[in-house]
């Protein structure tokens, strides 16, 4: 079945022409009333272009989504993959010319590390990507017929369908829905196993797992929710299918935090990211990135007597391996934290809604976004963030990795959302936008502003 977004998108034009539009009147005007897929099942994805450089107010829209699109252009950024190491590079050398001091973390973790992964029925191939952490099946792929999964069935040597519950956080642990239903498939017999993931965008999404996770016990691969119609027809004549997962595990992958250190004063401020993410993490982790930059930046041409510590995190969607590791050995100590300002996923991102074409993108940010903070902190925030939907009311609510940096004490000030694409193939720089990223720099430097004069007022 082929997706009905697909059908607008011979009428739009492609990822590097759209961003490589001029910025003042292009942008706003190029995906309103469009629909959007995603265009990387078959072929790799195209580089994005960045927009042409223009004044704007203490941190530019143009320059932070710069910085997103080459953050996205990296590649893939899963912990310890080649992506995440470019990153890693890049966001020190960006630091040093900040006029920060800079250095790695790094950690150690089991990772594994994919070569190539296909899920073909009956002669058509259809989008698929490994369920962490993968069960190989080596070079050569399993086949057998495809079969719906039943509690009371039996799938003696097929390829399980089940279907995952739609999560918008994508996490899989012990006990978990999804956890239930691979391992009571492979109780059934199951030789591997094919898993539609369920959302609104239609897309296959990846799913977070613990660090200490072992592999599943038969191999798993996720499918796209709009390839559910024919992977069930298929799974009705117990039609032919076959999965591959080629790859190899290495038990001592390292990955690296990303810190960077500027003395002041006594005081100081620390500012974290998340940098590693399954896919390319457009609007996951890119306003993040770009927005902790884009402070760094700031912060060298405004002297105060505040101290600051930047960090970029790996290992987040393996448990937060990255943010763990500098809790326990290079976190500054509390008595000297104003704040702690932690920019997590989704931070600014498009608004989409379905139509009879698929989704569309909307004129209007997409407000399901947290502002969480310690209770200490909301009097400063609440006014600050008052005209940015989503954001106007502080959450008490504790998600990603805020939770760990407030359970170890310190006061913290967070912003995360799961916006549509979120961990899926297709999340790419049209679902943000140089006008969503300024007005939140705006309300940061505001912020970083109100917390300075602490020390020195």
């Amino acid at each position: 079945m082929t997706n009905p977004c697909n059908k607008t998108l011979s009428a739009m034009m492609t990822r590097r022409n759209f961003i490589g539009l001029g910025w003042a009147a292009g942008f706003s005007l190029a995906l309103e009333g469009g629909s959007f897929a995603s265009r990387r099942n078959k072929r790799k994805a195209k580089r994005a272009s960045r927009p042409a450089p223009s004044p704007a107010g203490p941190i530019s829209g143009d320059s932070l989504y710069r910085d997103l699109i080459t953050y996205y252009n990296l590649g893939e950024h899963r912990t310890a993959s080649p992506g995440d190491q470019k990153t890693s590079d890049w966001l020190a050398s960006e630091l040093r010319k900040s006029g920060m001091k800079t250095s790695f973390q790094q950690f150690s973790l089991r990772q594994f590390s994919l070569r190539r992964a296909d899920l073909v029925v009956e002669g058509k191939s259809v989008a698929g990507f490994p369920l962490w952490p993968p069960r190989a099946t080596g070079a050569d792929p399993i086949v057998a017929p495809l079969i719906e999964y039943h509690p009371s069935g039996r799938l003696t040597g097929s390829i399980a369908l089940i279907s995952f519950p739609f999560d918008a956080r994508a996490s899989v642990f012990k006990g978990s829905r999804q956890t239930e239903l691979i391992l009571a498939a492979a109780k059934l017999g199951a030789k591997a196993v094919v898993a539609v993931t369920q959302g609104p965008a239609g897309e296959i999404i990846a799913q977070n797992v613990l660090p200490d996770a072992m592999p599943w016990p038969i191999p798993v691969l996720l499918a796209p929710a709009r390839n559910e119609p024919l992977l069930r027809a298929a799974a009705e004549r117990k039609a032919t299918a076959s999965v591959l997962i080629d790859g190899s595990e290495d038990s001592m992958a390292t990955a690296r935090n990303v810190i960077g250190r500027l003395g002041r004063g006594g005081k100081l401020i620390v500012i974290s990211t998340p940098q590693s993410g399954w896919f390319r993490c457009a609007g996951e982790r890119g306003p993040g990135v770009a927005l902790w930059l884009g402070l760094a930046r700031w912060i060298r041409k405004n002297p105060s007597d505040v101290s600051y510590v930047f960090v970029s995190t790996s290992g987040h969607e393996l448990g937060g391996l990255g943010i763990k590791a500098f809790l326990a050995s290079e976190a500054p100590p509390h008595k000297n934290v104003l704040a702690w300002l932690h920019l997590g996923a989704g931070i600014a991102t498009w608004k989409w809604q379905q139509t009879d074409r698929g989704m569309a993108r909307t004129r209007e940010v997409d407000s399901n976004r947290l502002l969480m903070c310690s209770p200490a902190l909301v009097p400063e925030l609440t006014p600050i963030f008052a005209d940015l939907p989503g954001l106007k009311q502080v959450s008490s609510q504790a998600v990603g990795e805020y939770r760990d940096i407030a359970a170890a004490g310190y006061r913290t000030i967070a912003i995360a959302a799961a916006h549509m694409f979120h961990h899926t193939p297709a999340d790419s720089p049209e679902v943000t936008s140089p006008e969503l990223l300024e007005p939140v720099a705006t309300a940061l430097v505001k912020t970083l502003i109100a917390l300075e004069p602490k020390v020195s007022g």
